[in-house]
Order: structure tokens, then C-alpha cells, then sequence
């Protein structure tokens, strides 16, 4: 599989999945790339797969399709990106999907981050857990959070701009 930035990418991000590619979809927030087919080298009778992948082409995930069901043709993503909807021969198998949720907690303060629906960025939660108040902040490109004592930082990917 190749992934490319844009027609004319130089350097475009090649992966083995090791499988037969049946169908392809992105989350609707862009966020994942599933790859659905079967194993090359799976194990007899359960070759079916669902594969993860991040915009980078890392492979975060596996889902393996019970074996009793047959072959998987199609996926289709939920509009919150929650939940996928796999077409395995005259069935349609539904799967959760749990995102990894970016949080941390400082100072009696849990901070947590979730995406909302209706929006880009990603919102983020102070939760300040001994008088029970939280304040919601939104900030773009969220890569990570990290606490520690009094102190928690924030991390965001910064665009290129192009000049």
C-alpha cells in the first residue's frame, strides 16, 4: 500500500499489510486508516483482518474477523468515528472502536481531551477534582498531555507554512 501527501509526493509512505486488500477507509476525522482483507500467512480459516493505521502509515491496531463468518468485502466508518460497520459475505458485523484518550492528572486537577463532533479541534477538559469545577478549553492539533506534581503541559503539532 502506498500513502502520498499529494500527486506528486517524492517521498510517498509504503506499507506491507501482508494481506489481500479488499476495501480501504478513512475515520471521518482523518484520523485512522483501516485496510480490510485477508492474512497472506494467516492461520487456516481465519485469514480475515481489519488493520489500522495512523496518517504516518504506523500500524496501531488488528482486528481479526472470527473465522466461522467468512471473508470481509467492505468497511464503512460511523460518523463519530466510533464504530465500523464490516460487510462479511451476507452478514454486517459491527465493531466499537476506543480511541486512546490523551489525559493526565496534576496539582488534585485531571485534564483529559475528547473530540467533539461538530468540531475540528480537539476539546480539552480541567477537571479540578476537590471543589468539583471544570473548565473547558479547544486547541488545534493536540499531539499529546503530560502532568506531573503542579505542573502539566500541553503539545500541539505546529503547521507548516508555506512561503
Amino acid at each position: 500500500m502506498q500513502m502520498m501527501r499529494n500527486l506528486t509526493d517524492d517521498s510517498p509512505i509504503i506499507i506491507d499489510t501482508g494481506m489481500v486488500v479488499k476495501a480501504a477507509k478513512w475515520s471521518p476525522n482523518g484520523n485512522v486508516f483501516a485496510v480490510v482483507g485477508s492474512l497472506i500467512d494467516g492461520p487456516e480459516g481465519n485469514k480475515g483482518t481489519v488493520q489500522f493505521y495512523n496518517p504516518m502509515g504506523q500500524h496501531m491496531r488488528s482486528l481479526r474477523v472470527p473465522s466461522y463468518t467468512g471473508m470481509v468485502n467492505s468497511i464503512s466508518w460511523e460518523g463519530f468515528g466510533l464504530r465500523i460497520a464490516l460487510a462479511v459475505d451476507t452478514n454486517i458485523l459491527f465493531a466499537n472502536i476506543q480511541p486512546d484518550y490523551m489525559w493526565g492528572y496534576f496539582s488534585q486537577t485531571l485534564v483529559f481531551s475528547f473530540r467533539k463532533p461538530e468540531r475540528n479541534d480537539m476539546c480539552i477538559v480541567f477537571w479540578d477534582t476537590s471543589i468539583n469545577e471544570k473548565h473547558v478549553k479547544y486547541m488545534n492539533r493536540l499531539q499529546r498531555i503530560e502532568a506531573c506534581g503542579e505542573y502539566c503541559i500541553l503539545i500541539s503539532k505546529v503547521e507548516k507554512t508555506e512561503d
